[in-house]
């Protein structure tokens, strides 16, 4: 499991957690997992149970799957992908309209993820040629993209007795059909990174990118590969929604980014860009998909979960911050 990792070491004699290389990150994130494992189980006795595994595994899915895009986004130097809400929704509302036109699944869902690596590459496109901020694109477009749904539709709902849903609603060996595909992701996207042209090319514009455009590197091309596979992902994303959700209205993905953002910087991915581990995710998304569940049972109010959210990701930002600075020094 290597590190993608372009920073400076830290100086000697100075404790971080990037002394510690990958493990840095694995152990407290194991640890703070397990001991929200135990004291809530500890608490609530049926929190142990199978409907907790499925309850956090169908969170994990969905958070899990815009993980991976939001990563390569990191990692590439953009930031974070603020539009991923929009993009979701999207391809999930394209899925279920297709499926109503009766198309084929399969064919259904190839175009779901094809609208959403579209969205992705229509970011890619302002970015490059407007010469804007990615942060402040994607933000922009979000909020036109969310703006532009509200006017399509009010509530969608895949078919009820399709075999999309029965995918949706199903489970193999115990666990929810839809994390599968996201460990599936994780996975491959997690071993081809570093190991393919545009995947290193994207990790070298991340930690530098004037000394990747110095080796010959196009800044534009490594952009417009990276927005528009973040957005394929998000459009996974949205079939996975899609399949799994009931009704669901245009702000539903909304939800999602704050865990999100929060996952990938757990999972030890700089929003400097260059460093980070995508197969880590599973871990951070564990761990934020397990809070919710563990909120409910302990007896707190959901608007606890979004505090408590917040504040994980407030210190997770610190901690980047931190270990950036002291990489640079």
């Amino acid at each position: 499991m290597a590190d993608i990792d372009t920073s400076s070491t830290s100086s000697p004699g100075r404790l971080s957690l990037s002394n510690f290389g990958v493990w840095g990150t694995i152990l407290p994130l194991a640890s703070a997992w397990l001991v929200l494992i135990a004291v809530t189980g500890a608490v609530r006795s049926d929190f142990l149970a199978h409907q907790t595994v499925l309850a956090v595994a169908f969170t994990m899915a969905v958070v899990g799957t815009l993980a991976v895009g939001q990563a390569l986004v990191a990692i590439s130097g953009s930031m974070v992908d603020l539009s991923q809400p929009t993009s979701l929704i999207l391809s999930a509302l394209v899925a279920v309209r297709l499926l109503e036109l009766e198309f084929a699944v399969t064919l259904a869902v190839a175009i779901a993820v094809l609208s959403g690596a579209a969205w992705g590459f229509l970011n890619a496109l302002i970015i490059v040629y407007g010469k804007i901020n990615p942060v402040i694109v994607t933000l922009a477009t979000n909020f036109i993209g969310l703006a532009a749904l509200f006017l399509v539709f009010q509530i969608a709902e895949s078919p009820i007795n399709s075999s999309f849903r029965a995918f949706g609603l199903g489970s193999t060996l115990g666990i929810p059909n839809i994390w599968w595909p996201m460990v599936a992701l994780i996975a491959v996207v997690g071993f081809f990174l570093p190991r393919t042209r545009y995947g290193r090319r994207a990790i070298a514009v991340g930690g530098s990118r004037f000394a990747a455009q110095a080796r010959g590197i196009s800044l534009p091309k490594t952009r417009f590969a990276i927005f528009t596979a973040a957005g394929a992902a998000a459009g996974l994303a949205g079939v996975l929604f899609a399949c799994s959700s009931g009704p669901f209205t245009p702000s539903g993905g909304v939800v999602y980014l704050l865990p999100v953002i929060a996952a990938v910087i757990l999972a030890g991915v700089t929003l400097s860009g260059g460093r980070g581990n995508l197969w880590i995710l599973l871990l951070s998304v564990g761990f934020l998909s397990t809070v919710p569940t563990s909120l409910v049972f302990l007896g707190l109010s959901s608007d606890w979960q979004a505090i408590i959210q917040g504040l994980i990701l407030v210190v997770a930002v610190a901690i980047d911050g931190y270990e950036a600075r002291r990489g640079t020094r």
